[in-house]
């Protein structure tokens, strides 16, 4: 069972987090922040003044750092290092430091996507410090600590094939229920006489997972799984790690659009602990209870805790925890 430390307040988040740095990452040289630097336009991301006083501190405990992002997959200034560079540095993000942006690899082999590949800037950096701004998401339930190395730890090749890997194929009798177009966050399925794919799909796997008669199969394994997978693997190349999460402004959406559909519930403070796995669980356990519901199974049809237990099957973490307030 793994320590989860929660606080309200940022003086005693900052100190704690100082605390632990300097034993977790003593004898580092290089820290690699991993972030996600938002996509333009967004006004519910993480903005440098979020960031500001942990890159502070970790100033003051005299470790050296830089901020790393890789290239998303979709249409998006963001979609090339000189683009995501470019973006990045008119967002204001280079006042906290040196970004990098890179979608150079080092081969990481999975059970379900034989071929992943994992930022090598992450796997030589000498430690990696994961800073996640945990909200929800509409293909993953939400989006934290697994999310953030699942998909912003690969490469954008990666990254297409967990989207592709969790697409539907159609294998079963269909009823014409109905279920599965309407819970489509991306309207991609019509039913007349039975379901058909007829648009974009970004293999969220919702409707093999919702369908009561289990008409869909994923062409490789569900998004949740794949997911898992890849953040396992992702954090089985880091040297050392240690994981932030910051449940603020936490939308029904996540930072990777223009918008985050708004905000489903209250700012809940800081979070932080060695495991990636028992942090997410952490994060939503504790929205859950200041909110007397799971706003991300209401808004999204997913717990989160799917992808979250995939990978803890997959050796990340542990889904129970130990939370301590400070």
């Amino acid at each position: 069972m793994s320590d989860v430390y929660y606080t309200k307040h940022e003086k005693k988040f900052l100190e704690k987090l100082k605390q632990e740095l300097k034993e977790k990452f003593n004898g580092c040289n290089k820290i690699a922040l991993k972030m996600h630097f938002g996509e333009p336009g967004n006004k519910t991301t993480f903005i440098p003044e979020d960031i500001r006083p942990i890159t502070d501190a970790l100033k003051e405990i005299k470790l050296d750092y830089f901020l790393f992002d890789s290239p998303v997959k979709y249409n998006s200034p963001r979609n090339t290092v000189e683009g995501y560079k470019k973006s990045a540095k008119e967002q204001g993000w280079e006042e906290l430091g040196e970004v990098r942006i890179s979608n150079d690899y080092v081969e990481a082999e999975g059970k379900y996507i034989k071929e992943h590949q994992v930022c090598r800037e992450l796997a030589d950096a000498d430690a990696v410090l994961v800073i996640s701004h945990f909200k929800g998401h509409v293909c993953s339930g939400f989006g934290g600590a697994v999310k953030n190395l699942g998909m912003g730890a690969l490469t954008k090749q990666s990254k297409e094939k967990i989207h592709n890997g969790g697409k539907p194929i159609i294998v079963g009798e269909c009823t014409a229920c109905g279920l599965c177009a309407e819970l489509c966050p991306f309207n991609a399925i019509e039913v007349n006489e039975k379901a058909e794919i007829t648009g974009y799909c970004a293999g969220c796997s919702l409707c093999v997972i919702k369908c009561p008669n289990d008409v869909f199969k994923p062409k490789i394994a569900t998004f949740d799984t794949l997911l898992g997978e890849g953040a396992a693997l992702a954090q089985s190349k880091f040297k050392k790690y240690y994981y932030v999460s910051v449940l603020k402004k936490i939308t029904k959406a996540c930072d990777c659009g223009r918008s985050g559909m708004g905000i489903i519930a209250k700012d809940d403070g800081f979070l932080m602990s060695k495991d990636g796995v028992s942090i997410d669980m952490a994060a939503h356990d504790i929205i859950e209870k200041n909110e007397g519901k799971d706003v991300f199974l209401e808004h999204n049809h997913k717990t989160g805790k799917e992808h979250v237990e995939a990978a803890a099957d997959f050796g990340m973490g542990e889904k129970k925890y130990n939370l301590i307030e400070i």
